[in-house]
């Protein structure tokens, strides 16, 4: 018999519908780490982000009924968190920034995880709600557009174009200067003689 471990995202749904704890289990273990860093990004509060992550889960299981075993769960998964962080931030817009690491499954080096973080920083404050969530599920999720699209409760046509936006609206946003190396800028802004 094929361990949890081997079996497909669909199949532990489709377990988990009948009934198998288990299975929900390793769903929630695949996917609780994304879905986290995913919400910390959007409420830049790790508290909160924490609650939403396990409403989250709490709300796949109650509604896991629903659930097309046919459809990818990862994008499910992250409409219901997003939905949830929707709901939070008209109840509460978030107080506190986030901290200068982002959790993510690769490690960057120091500078590479400040200049991340700097970034997402930057696009939470210029951006709009649905913006962010595109170019966050793109970037580090890399969720395809066709599923971005599922999230975002757009037409594929329409991620793209948000995921455009978004980028437009960070470029103008951003000075060279900012995101060149300190060794770097000082021989890009010298004339040359």
């Amino acid at each position: 018999m094929p361990s949890p471990d081997d079996k497909s995202d669909a199949d532990l749904a489709r377990a988990a519908q009948a009934g198998s704890r288990e299975a929900f289990g390793e769903l929630t273990l695949r996917h609780y780490p994304a879905v986290h860093a995913f919400l910390i990004s959007l409420l830049a509060n790790r508290t909160d982000a924490e609650d939403l992550t396990q409403d989250t889960f709490l709300r796949a299981l109650t509604k896991l009924r629903h659930f097309d075993p046919g459809q990818p769960f990862r994008p499910w998964i992250f409409t219901l968190a997003r939905r949830l962080a929707i709901t939070r931030w008209r109840r509460h817009k978030p107080t506190s920034t986030l901290d200068d690491s982002i959790p993510h499954p690769h490690a960057p080096t120091p500078q590479s995880a400040h200049d991340a973080a700097a970034l997402w920083t930057l696009a939470r404050e210029h951006l709009k709600p649905n913006e962010f969530a595109a170019l966050w599920l793109f970037y580090r999720e890399d969720l395809p557009v066709k599923d971005i699209a599922r999230v975002l409760k757009k037409s594929e046509a329409n991620a793209k174009v948000i995921l455009h936006r978004a980028r437009t609206t960070l470029r103008q946003h951003l000075s060279p200067e900012s995101w060149l190396p300190s060794h770097r800028t000082a021989t890009a802004i010298q004339p040359t003689s």
